[in-house]
């Protein structure tokens, strides 16, 4: 990230201060999160080294740069996508962030008994469907809580309580508006816990926590902008511009339909060729040939990119440059001809056609006798 120099001078009082302009466009969202709307500042000890001043500056100045990139990227509908996994992960990022905020001086116990009683109680309990109110007993652990119409009517508290915006702005990651659904949600699940930790940290437990054990790792991509066609959109519109045979259609409908469900967490134009490639390569299985791959799911896939980069829906087809490499079939017999006993076994089964009457039994009766007098059953 190219970062605009900050400047470093010396107080008054002798201490060392920086200042950094907050841009107009992220002013209202930094000011909300960070309570600083004109200007950021940076102050530290007269009896700071200059060389330790300096490295502080660097890394103060890197914090604003990436909040102010963060902001800026959610403002203009570009960000991060998440699988569900991906976006567990983030929220195990969240909980020892969340966990470090307060860990050192957690306060009184009250304080987060009563967090975790508005969380359950004015939060989560307004929402029960009237199934549960009908029959509580029948669902103990809530697992209405999970449902998508609780989910989204409790997000906006969830993502407030657990300080989602701040932890996601500290991070230097925006995410797209389906990514930031999936990630509250995670903090949803493990909000609770995160308040209970505390309570028992404020109670002077401080033994140790398992939880952020219990978190896959976290991978992160460069904020990219989702917008644009989907894989599904591009082989529809394929179809809709070229007119394939619809035997064609058919056959590459299949590609299109599990390319759309792999690639769910983004549009077509951000595929990469290493994206690409390694999916090919995962096709190939024991119930998937390689020469399938090839002739069926890569072609389609090459002939579609290559339409849709042409006509400008994408800016480059990434599956130009993919190969598949298919064995040589192993050859398991000497010709191709038949031998004595097959063709005995085929001339045989055309006999049992005594009175053929349809046309496929007049083929089966006769091709093969015909193939046997002209020679051609050598070749088959």
């Amino acid at each position: 990230m190219a970062l605009r120099m900050v400047g470093l001078i010396r107080a008054k009082g002798g201490g060392w201060f920086a200042r950094k302009g907050v841009p107009a466009d992220v002013r209202d969202a930094y000011e909300r999160l960070y309570g600083v709307r004109w200007e950021a500042q940076l102050k530290l000890p007269g009896n700071t080294p200059k060389h330790e001043a300096k490295k502080q500056l660097a890394e103060w100045a890197a914090e604003i740069e990436t909040r102010i990139a963060a902001l800026r990227a959610q403002k203009n509908g570009e960000g991060q996508p998440l699988t569900k996994l991906n976006a567990v992960a983030l929220a195990g990022r969240w909980y020892s962030w969340f966990i470090e905020q307060h860990e050192d001086d957690p306060g009184l116990p009250k304080r987060w008994s009563e967090m975790g009683e508005h969380l359950v109680w004015n939060v989560l309990r307004p929402e029960a469907p009237e199934e549960y109110e009908r029959n509580p007993k029948a669902d103990p652990g809530w697992e209405w809580v999970r449902e998508p119409e609780v989910r989204e009517a409790v997000r906006p508290q969830v993502a407030e309580m657990a300080r989602t915006a701040s932890f996601l702005a500290n991070a230097g990651i925006a995410l797209t508006p389906p990514a930031h659904a999936l990630f509250v949600d995670a903090v949803g699940n493990n909000l609770y816990p995160a308040i209970s930790l505390l309570e028992r940290r404020a109670r002077g437990d401080y033994s140790p926590d398992t939880t952020p054990e219990t978190f896959p790792p976290f991978v992160q991509g460069a904020p990219q902008r989702v917008t644009g066609l989907s894989c599904w959109q591009l082989f529809e519109g394929f179809v809709r511009a070229t007119q394939p045979a619809p035997t064609t259609v058919s056959r590459w409908r299949a590609v299109f339909l599990q390319m759309q469900k792999d690639f769910a967490d983004r549009a077509a134009n951000g595929i990469t060729e290493d994206d690409a490639r390694a999916w090919v390569t995962g096709l190939v299985s024991e119930e998937r040939t390689a020469y399938t791959v090839r002739e069926v799911w890569l072609s389609s896939s090459r002939r579609v990119f290559g339409w849709a980069s042409q006509h400008k829906h994408i800016s480059k087809n990434p599956f130009a440059e993919v190969r598949v490499d298919v064995p040589r079939k192993i050859r398991t017999r000497e010709t191709k001809a038949f031998r004595p006993e097959e063709a005995q076994l085929i001339l045989r089964a055309a006999l049992a056609y005594r009175d053929p009457k349809t046309p496929r039994e007049r083929a089966r009766r006769w091709v093969p006798w015909l193939c046997a007098y002209s020679g051609r059953a050598r070749a088959r």
